[in-house]
């Protein structure tokens, strides 16, 4: 009698002692169905689910027959098809967060409102718009892939709204700073700073640099991976060109910036935290990132007056928005802009010189020394001057 009572209808447990649950109901054929689900509790909503499928004659047997995946496999499958992207360290912090948050769900299991909720909590917890953002960009990727490959029908995350992010400006080296810099770093480290001033190089793209990317015949430096899943090229001026020819490294390692091995290359984050942040901290420079170096890098060519396209080429952006941040700081563009209107009737360009000027009509001999206002006339409803010395000659 006990055993009857604390039998669940509708769920059964196979084999016993397994932990694994089934869920077996009736279409409106009387047609018998067992599906595997897993936990017990799971497998009651799936059988409470699937009873109101039918119930609302919305149950459709080639859909259940394929298994339910977990969210937590789909990311891991994620996660090993990410492999080559540059963004896999991201991934795998937005992964880590999803599986705590929902790691025992499915796929089918996941709602908006769980990702609302979601939201609110990463907020709560100090995280910032921008950080939700790339962790909703890696779910809607798996979800994505969970489609192409037939797991599930829908994604959830295309009825979520990604966040307003509000950048901070752009942090830019000034030519002070750098001065102040240079004093507080060794030659070495210095050359270091200076190829990611000159070539706008990301943080991971200058260290992972090989020699074998090094073109001193065409002054090309080619980036294998972009952050972008591509690869780029990058022009050598000068200043990157000497530096590279005088690094010892050339001839004891593949790596242009190796480690004190050689078989390595230098670790971006211990040189930041142990050479780059303490000479900041010495020179008096606030708020400065090793990004930052890249930022100046296009903020100087900006400011030098080359074209916008041009810079966008140079830092491997893939759109001109991404290169119109700078877009401010040339003393040029927008006077650039209203200088293209300056064109007389005849589309003759105006203010170039005296000849091209137009000349001011005649002043009657009538109006001779009166004021500009007198001069004016009646402005009637129109202000215009023109109607005021037409009303004159009448």
């Amino acid at each position: 009698m006990t055993q009857a009572l604390n039998r669940t209808r509708g769920i059964f447990e196979r084999p016993k002692g397994s932990g694994v649950w089934w869920a077996r109901y009736f279409d409106q054929h009387g047609r018998e169905y067992r599906e595997k689900v897993g936990p017990k509790g799971l497998a009651k909503d799936v059988y409470t689910k699937r009873r109101n499928e039918i119930a609302e004659h919305r149950f459709f047997p080639d859909r259940i027959r394929r298994r339910d995946v977990a969210l937590a496999a789909a990311i891991d499958d994620c996660l090993a098809r990410s492999k080559n992207l540059r963004a896999l360290k991201e991934y795998e912090r937005a992964a880590r967060n999803w599986k705590s948050a929902f790691g025992g769900r499915t796929l089918s299991q996941i709602t908006p409102g769980d990702l609302d909720r979601y939201r609110v909590k990463r907020i709560d917890g100090g995280a910032s718009a921008a950080t939700f953002n790339r962790e909703l960009s890696f779910l809607r990727r798996v979800f994505n892939l969970a489609i192409a490959d037939g797991k599930v029908d829908t994604s959830p995350v295309r009825r979520v709204k990604f966040m307003k992010e509000n950048p901070e400006p752009e942090r830019y080296l000034t030519e002070a700073e750098e001065a102040r810099l240079a004093a507080e770093l060794g030659p070495e480290e210095w050359d270091i700073v200076r190829v990611a001033l000159c070539t706008g190089l990301r943080q991971s793209e200058q260290f992972g640099l090989r020699w074998e990317h090094v073109d001193f015949r065409t002054g090309f430096l080619t980036v294998p991976l972009s952050k972008h899943g591509q690869f780029r090229r990058v022009r050598m001026n000068d200043t990157v060109v000497g530096i590279l020819e005088h690094l010892p490294s050339r001839r004891v390692s593949p790596w242009v910036f190796p480690s004190r091995k050689g078989t390595t290359h230098r670790n971006p984050t211990n040189f930041v935290g142990r050479v780059f942040r303490p000479a900041l901290e010495r020179a008096e420079i606030r708020n400065f990132r090793w990004h930052d170096l890249r930022h100046t890098f296009a903020s100087r060519l900006v400011e030098k007056g080359f074209p916008l396209p041009a810079v966008k080429e140079l830092m491997g952006h893939q759109t001109i928005a991404m290169t119109l941040r700078y877009s401010h700081l040339s003393p040029e563009h927008l006077l650039h802009a209203v200088q293209s209107l300056n064109n007389d009737r005849t589309g003759t360009a105006t203010g170039t010189s005296r000849r091209t000027r137009r000349r001011h009509p005649k002043v009657p001999s009538q109006l001779r020394g009166a004021t500009a206002e007198k001069r004016a006339g009646d402005r009637g409803r129109t202000g215009d001057v023109q109607l005021g010395k037409l009303a004159f000659y009448h």
